[in-house]
């Protein structure tokens, strides 16, 4: 029988769960080096304990039987009775796999398949090996509480034993918080079913109690529970025929419960309270109509500097200042923290660095920065492979490292920070660097250049060749590398997110790569340009530098006109040749302007014949009959109403060219 995917209840435990298994993940490989962490271990009992209580509310017996079990190994280890190792660590990351499968087969509504018995017998191995039988045991609780009342009640307010003696106090008729007298009368009959439920007075007395609210203001909340409770413990064994609960009871245990979790976060003013889910296809379509507003401020500036008057350039100036503000909110909706992310590395890092017998530590800088939803989406791939190419190629084995002087744990840092409009992401290791020599050699040993082309290459172009298709620097291919692909989808990633990637390494010292990527994609920056009567808009984020060209100061060479910028040649095209060929250069021109952009790891010069100015402009999909046009990522309006085509130059190169950019 399948899931109903459209139960709100469902529907909630699959948003929590996630964000628990996404915890879980960075807190487990934080735990190897913490074992005896307690704040951490009781962190991850939690997760599993409250997975398992919405799972078995769902009845998802799978995942309540496998997080039973992790849930009791953990019960273990908070307790003291056996520390974590690395077998063991192998075996919890292989359960939070399970989990993570159990948990797409749940969201793809399906129940979830049983995990494999030899895990399960591993765990209860952990239970029987060290620890007495009883604890191998959890404690009762009913399964039929919502997720949310099982974790809300917890451990910081009441426990459970205490809670059932606040209980017993009120059907024994004794007020919350009182201690009885030293000798209580005899246990009275028990109460008809008719007559076990409490008043809405003794309930909201309970509620205090359990909330520590009392009348006085300088009693505490501990000291108002605890005599309650102790004072309960001794009369209950004198009261057998009160101790099995009715199904009346039951019914008011699983009443009181979310009612008091429901009360808990009034009381203290949860922050999550200020907070709403909202289904990010509303998100796009606010942010849409965001851009179309920008479009009219554009347009409604551009008509406005036609009339000289006052008052209209003040309420003009005045909507550019609210759209502007309203532009960053609605951005501000759809960001998150790029910790999304980064919270996966750890054990990336870590499965990696154990099968290669590596010692290699990894460190995360700038968790918190935010970024476009769609862009923390669009990263996790290429950062993948770049820590993974870290830590093959760039972290020597341990023997190496001690023989070079260095530590033997190797130093990864993955790190993120805002500049301005756009984010940098760093991948650094301390490992042995790029030799320039040696990817020269290889470049031409795999038939990409010749040596006298590979003898003119710079340092950072040496260093650019790993991200070209087919280019490895191993000998010998495994699961992990020698395919040449890695880098290569590294490189297009990047590119289509109008990103540009630099590398900086020192033999012996290490690599450094950076990447730098816009904050969103909704609303871009650009650069307008003219070739004849046509506008383009090149993206700011690839923009180098401008200036203007004396012609005579160009060179030609292998065949490419070049430019001398800053001692470096720089390969130049004319974009009219390729764009807008009715469009004749002026046979009489001396000078031209020349627009330097990046182009993934190169720099390369367009000439254009005029430049507008920069303006931020809303993405726009290409019409159904230029759909698939080479060299162009979407168009736009401007703020004369004209349309104007956003350049692709990645892919611009690749067209025209006919070279490997």
């Amino acid at each position: 029988m399948a899931l109903d995917t459209d139960d709100e209840i469902l529907q909630d435990f699959l948003v929590e769960a996630e964000e628990i298994l996404d915890g879980l993940n960075e807190q487990l490989v934080a735990l190897e080096t913490q074992p005896q962490d307690k704040d951490l271990l009781n962190s991850i009992f939690r997760g599993f304990h409250t997975i398992k209580g919405g799972a078995g509310f769902l009845s998802l017996e799978a995942m309540v039987n496998l997080c039973h079990k992790g849930e009791d190994v953990f019960n273990l280890l908070r307790q003291g009775e056996r520390l974590v190792d690395a077998d063991m660590m192998d075996t919890f990351l292989k359960v939070l796999d399970i989990l993570n499968s159990m948990f797409a087969e749940v969201k793809a509504g399906s129940y979830p398949t049983a995990a494999d018995p030899i895990i399960i017998d591993q765990l209860a191995a952990y239970l029987s090996g060290e620890a007495p039988p009883a604890a191998a045991e959890p404690e009762p609780e009913p399964e039929v509480s919502p997720p949310s009342a099982e974790n809300n009640v917890a451990s910081d307010d009441i426990t459970d034993d205490e809670f059932e003696a606040l209980l017993d106090q009120l059907h024994g008729n004794a007020a919350p918080g009182i201690t009885p007298p030293e000798d209580p009368p005899k246990a009275e009959p028990a109460k008809s079913p008719g007559d076990d439920e409490i008043s809405e007075e003794e309930f909201e007395a309970l509620l205090d109690e359990l909330q520590g609210k009392k009348p006085a203001p300088k009693t505490t909340p501990p000291p108002a529970v605890k005599p309650a409770a102790e004072a309960a413990k001794p009369v209950s064994p004198a009261e057998p025929e009160s101790s099995p609960k009715t199904a009346d009871d039951e019914d008011v245990v699983t009443a009181v419960k979310p009612a008091a979790a429901a009360a808990a976060p009034q009381a203290a003013k949860a922050p999550t309270e200020t907070s709403v889910r909202v289904d990010t296809s509303r998100l796009d379509d606010i942010m849409n109509m965001v851009g179309e507003l920008v479009l009219v401020r554009n347009r409604i500036n551009t008509l406005e500097a036609a009339f000289e008057n006052e008052e209209m350039a003040k309420a003009v100036n005045n909507l550019a200042v609210v759209t502007g503000d309203l532009q960053t909110a609605v951005m501000k909706t759809r960001m998150q923290p790029i910790k999304k992310v980064f919270g996966r590395f750890p054990r990336v890092v870590r499965d990696l660095a154990r099968s290669l017998k590596k010692d290699i530590n990894l460190e995360l800088r700038g968790e918190e920065t935010d970024l476009d939803k769609n862009l923390v989406e669009a990263l996790a791939d290429p950062l993948v492979h770049l820590v993974r190419n870290a830590v093959d190629h760039g972290v020597e084995m341990p023997d190496a490292r001690e023989a070079a002087g260095k530590p033997k744990q190797g130093q990864i840092v993955l790190a993120a920070a805002q500049e301005g409009d756009h984010i940098l992401l760093t991948i650094s290791d301390d490992g042995a660097g790029m030799n320039p020599e040696v990817l020269r050699r290889k470049a031409v040993e795999k038939g990409m250049m010749d040596e006298e082309a590979a003898s003119r290459l710079t340092e950072s172009e040496c260093f650019a060749l790993i991200f070209a298709p087919g280019f490895s620097m191993k000998q010998d291919i495994s699961d992990i590398s020698g395919r040449g692909v890695g880098m290569d989808v590294v490189k297009t990633s990047i590119s289509k997110l109008n990103g540009v990637i630099d590398i900086q390494s020192e033999i012996g010292k290490g690599t450094t790569l950076s990447i730098k990527v816009p904050l969103t994609l909704a609303i871009m920056p650009t650069l307008m340009v003219m070739l004849g009567n046509q506008i383009f808009a090149f993206p700011l984020v690839s923009v180098n530098e401008i200036f203007n060209l004396d012609l005579n100061k160009t060179n030609t060479v292998d065949g490419q006109q070049t430019v001398i910028v800053r001692n470096k040649a720089l390969p130049l095209f004319y974009l009219r040749k390729w764009l807008n060929k009715n469009n004749t250069a002026d046979p009489k021109a001396t000078t031209e302007h020349v627009v330097i952009v990046n182009v993934g790891t190169r720099k390369v010069g367009f000439v254009v014949d005029q430049l507008i100015g920069q303006e931020e402009v809303v993405i726009k999909p290409l019409g159904a009959l230029l759909h698939g046009t080479k060299g162009f990522a979407g168009a736009t309006i401007t703020g004369d109403g004209r349309i104007a085509l956003i350049l692709d130059f990645p892919e611009l190169m690749n067209t025209y060219a006919h070279r490997n950019y």
